[in-house]
């Protein structure tokens, strides 16, 4: 039997998780580890599916289409679920709605058939600030530590530079081959 099927099963499965994640952080009690538990496997599963796509040579074009989608699902919902209980403070506001906007943007770019758009390196960078900083904002009152809330607000503040500026060489990019002679 085959296992080609395990990496866009959990794709798959961290979408729909990245709501479960997003609701635990609304209902679950503020000092509770519940969310940030939750969010950490969700994550993790991002690493495993990549990795389990490679070593069972299951690499496949809804994979390579849907993984970076159920990454902007965790980042968003989470990050949309930490700014309601927040009351949309402007300081997590601003840099969720950047986060936010630049995914729909650049995931809708990849729906047009005729652009190739593969997710770039420093990309990649961004999606592990966000991870991070979201890691730091969930922790932040289970441990009490106010300090952990800056820097996870820090750092979620340099992922949202680092998603308009990414979106930005996407864009010229996109521009660029638009005036290049196609034959």
């Amino acid at each position: 039997m085959t296992l080609t099927w395990v990496p866009n099963a959990l794709t798959v499965a961290r979408c729909g998780l990245a709501i479960v994640v997003a609701w635990l952080i609304l209902v679950q009690p503020a000092g509770s580890f519940v969310p940030a538990v939750a969010f950490v496997f969700v994550a993790i599963t991002d690493f495993v599916d990549g990795w389990a796509a490679r070593r069972l040579n299951a690499v496949s074009a809804f994979g390579t289409f849907l993984d970076p989608v159920a990454d902007k699902l965790l980042v968003g919902a989470s990050l949309l679920a930490l700014a309601l209980l927040n009351d949309w403070a402007w300081s997590l506001l601003v840099p969720t709605l950047a986060i936010v906007i630049r995914d729909v943007v650049a995931t809708g770019l990849r729906l047009i058939p005729s652009i190739e758009m593969p997710v770039s390196r420093l990309a990649k960078w961004k999606t592990a600030l966000e991870m991070i900083g979201i890691l730091g904002l969930l922790l932040a009152a289970p441990l009490s530590i106010g300090a952990i809330w800056t820097m996870g607000l820090i750092i979620v503040w340099l992922a949202a530079a680092l998603s308009v500026y990414t979106l930005g060489l996407y864009c010229g990019a996109l521009i660029a081959d638009s005036k290049r002679p196609h034959s």
